[in-house]
């Protein structure tokens, strides 16, 4: 059986080497035909397409955008808003033309002072001398209009309008005596060219200086009572101008003023309150105005209000 077995061992062994090597050539075929030249083709360009996909998948890309570039060292970033640095005094460009008119308006009380206050007794009591009038305290408001070149600075064009009384005393000597009924006041009324300068203190809160001048009208009015009925209210004395004298002349003001954003530290709004001086060069009295003609006018009229 040994000997079978050696006599036919060698013809089994290149059997079964013929079968392996049929095996590994139909092996490596079917691979050949499993990978066709198209797929081959694909495979060369895999590595492109992967870097197509990469940046059709890049942030800028997807963002519409081409691809990212590194700003040069001459570039800079631009506000999103346009424009360039401003300074705090300057209206950002975004905001409404509308924010550079400037509007005021208010009214309070006013105070004479100088050669306003008194009379001369000695002059009153010469009937041939002119009298100095006293003026008394009374009311003033105002209202203006302009432009805001930047948040710090402007002009305005002010209408003012000051009434203040004649005193009871003055009355009585210039009517010979108490009881007369003899009333008057004096009104000054003025359109002046002021510039403002706006002080910030704080986000809210802040000063102002502001100065100007212009035309100036001075009226001074004498009443008496006139009696008047009417058949339903009965008898009353109504106060009647019965003289009065007026001039035309240039006068100056210098005011301070202090002003509160109470609408929010954005808001052009400011409440304020202020105190001005006021200079009127009205003509002295004399012969021909006796009684009537004060001089130089100085007040202090001081005024709450609104500006913008």
């Amino acid at each position: 059986m040994v000997a079978n077995c050696d006599r036919h061992c060698p013809l089994l062994r290149r059997m079964l080497i013929a079968a392996s090597a049929f095996a590994i050539g139909f092996s490596l075929n079917a691979a050949a035909q499993t990978s066709s030249p198209g797929d081959h083709s694909a495979d060369g360009q895999s590595l492109s397409s992967s870097s197509s996909y990469s940046a059709y998948l890049s942030t800028d890309s997807l963002l519409g955008g081409s691809s990212y570039a590194e700003p040069s060292n001459g570039a800079s970033a631009s506000p999103q808003y346009g424009g360039g640095r401003r300074s705090s005094s300057s209206y950002p460009s975004y905001e409404s033309k509308w924010s550079h008119f400037a509007f005021n308006g208010g009214g309070g009380f006013t105070a004479p002072i100088g050669n306003t206050t008194s009379f001369n007794q000695a002059e009153a009591e010469d009937p041939n001398g002119p009298l100095s009038p006293s003026q008394g305290w009374g009311y003033n408001f105002e209202v203006g209009g302009g432009w805001n070149f930047s948040k710090k600075f402007g002009v305005l064009l002010d209408y003012e309008f000051i009434r203040d009384t004649i005193p009871g005393d003055y009355l009585n000597i210039l009517a010979g005596g108490s009881g007369s009924g003899l009333g008057g006041n004096i009104n000054t009324w003025s359109f002046s060219i002021d510039p403002i300068y706006y002080m910030p203190m704080g986000r809210k809160n802040g000063a102002y200086v502001t100065g100007g001048g212009g035309f100036y009208r001075k009226v001074t009015n004498f009443t008496s009572p006139v009696q008047e009925c009417d058949p339903f209210y009965g008898c009353f004395n109504v106060p009647v101008t019965v003289d009065h004298f007026s001039s035309n002349q240039g006068g100056a003001n210098f005011g301070v003023g202090f002003y509160h954003k109470v609408f929010g530290e954005d808001s052009n709004a400011k409440l304020y309150a202020q105190v001005k001086y006021v200079f009127v060069d009205s003509p002295g009295p004399s012969t021909s105005n006796h009684g009537q003609g004060s001089g130089t006018e100085e007040l202090l009229p001081v005024t709450f209000g609104i500006r913008f």
